[in-house]
């Protein structure tokens, strides 16, 4: 199956008209949009891709008024750190509840989808610099003696007791030091994401200490996950840097095993061969990268329902995650050799999303995370057809224009 542009155009202007409504990212400090600051990031990062395919300026706007916000809190909530939205009470010493690498992490990408699609705008180089300013506290904080991500500030603790490696700050972050490397040329930060993409390529995802992959659901896992693995995988630097024998950088989290079969978790699936299994794993960082990213992209053309929607966990509130998926698919089919095939898993999804059965599973126009993601896959898409056939995109987004019942 291939992207629909009438699908499409369909979702991208729902979510377009919904977040052309919301006040995000416009204040500076009376009242967060949106409670979370990372959540508001993905919003960001659609907006950015959604500019130029709808030609609406507002979209820039979105992007500029976030960033203006996330510098002038930089270092409010933690030195250095961007200001999270939440986890702001203090223990006795003053110390503050929570400012993790993962989330920051997330709100940093955001800032860097704009810069990197408007690249005129004359606020650019402050961006960066305090782009620069967070990736090295980072860097110098919260490290493990091998080059891996902890968790940060959590429970008002610094990388405490079973997160001093933690798989989601090492998956954001690392996708952080790659976007930004790509814009400033500065090739220290590819290095720096080298042990983060080791880890993420060999940690025991079903098995960690926070449990995610059964107590929460997969898509958590996968979303995150991928951030980082499509980002290494997409970028040339990257392989010439992860073409080196493994350097055995887990310390604290279980590694993982070979795997033969992947959980009979879909109603109509018994057992079926992971793709890696057909394949010796490697023994360099970019051979187990490729493996990894296979196994879950196997998930998902596994796991993926009738509808278009993924087998989910016995936690339904964890599905707000599962609107992104597409959007990483995406980028990967366009980016990554041997994944055009994962555009018909996205094409399943979206056109599910675009529908009121998506709106009603997702939340979407209502669950302000999950829309943003939902606007962050309908973008990606966007581009794709926009690039294949500029006139049919233009046909589809007049026409759904015209039916202005669809936009609502």
């Amino acid at each position: 199956m291939k992207l629909s542009p009438t699908v499409v155009a369909r979702g991208l202007l729902k979510h377009w008209n919904y977040f052309s409504h919301h006040i995000i990212a416009c204040t500076d400090g009376m009242a967060h949009p949106m409670q979370a600051c990372f959540e508001e990031a993905y919003v960001v990062m659609g907006a950015a891709r959604t500019m130029d395919l709808l030609a609406d300026a507002r979209m820039t706007g979105i992007c500029r008024r976030f960033n203006r916000r996330m510098m002038l809190f930089q270092g409010v909530h933690w030195p250095d750190m961007y200001d999270m939205g939440y986890g702001y009470n203090l223990d006795a010493q003053g110390m503050v509840n929570c400012s993790c690498v993962a989330d920051n992490a997330s709100t940093a990408n955001g800032m860097l989808e704009g810069v990197r699609y408007f690249p005129h705008l004359p606020e650019n180089p402050q961006v960066l610099a305090s782009m620069k300013r967070f990736l090295e506290h980072c860097l110098e904080k919260y490290l493990t003696n091998k080059g891996v991500m902890g968790v940060g500030v959590v429970n008002h603790k610094i990388n405490e007791p079973g997160l001093e490696e933690y798989w989601c700050a090492n998956a954001l972050f690392a996708a952080t030091l790659i976007r930004y490397a790509d814009l400033t040329g500065e090739a220290k930060y590819y290095d720096a994401a080298v042990p983060m993409i080791e880890y993420i390529s060999t940690w025991d995802y079903k098995n960690n200490i926070l449990g995610e992959w059964t107590k929460s659901a997969p898509q958590q896992i996968l979303l995150y996950a991928s951030e980082g693995l499509v980002a290494a995988l997409a970028s040339p630097a990257m392989k010439t840097r992860l073409s080196v024998p493994l350097r055995q950088v887990i310390q604290f989290s279980p590694k993982a095993g070979p795997e033969a079969i992947i959980p009979a978790q879909a109603p109509n699936q018994v057992h079926g061969e992971l793709a890696t299994t057909a394949k010796a794993a490697g023994n360099t960082i970019w051979a187990r990268l490729t493996a990894r990213f296979a196994e879950y992209a196997d998930w998902m053309h596994q796991n993926q329902m009738a509808d278009g929607s993924f087998e989910h966990g016995a936690n339904d509130h964890f599905r707000c995650y599962e609107p992104g998926l597409a959007w990483l698919l995406l980028d990967a089919a366009q980016h990554v050799e041997g994944c055009a095939w994962l555009e018909s898993i996205a094409a399943k999804q979206l056109r599910f999303m675009a529908g009121d059965g998506g709106k009603l599973y997702y939340g979407l126009r209502a669950n302000d995370f999950a829309s943003g993601l939902a606007l962050l896959s309908f973008a990606t898409a966007g581009e794709m057809l926009k690039q294949r056939d500029p006139a049919a995109w233009e046909a589809a987004i007049q026409g759904a224009l015209d039916r202005g019942e669809e936009m609502w």
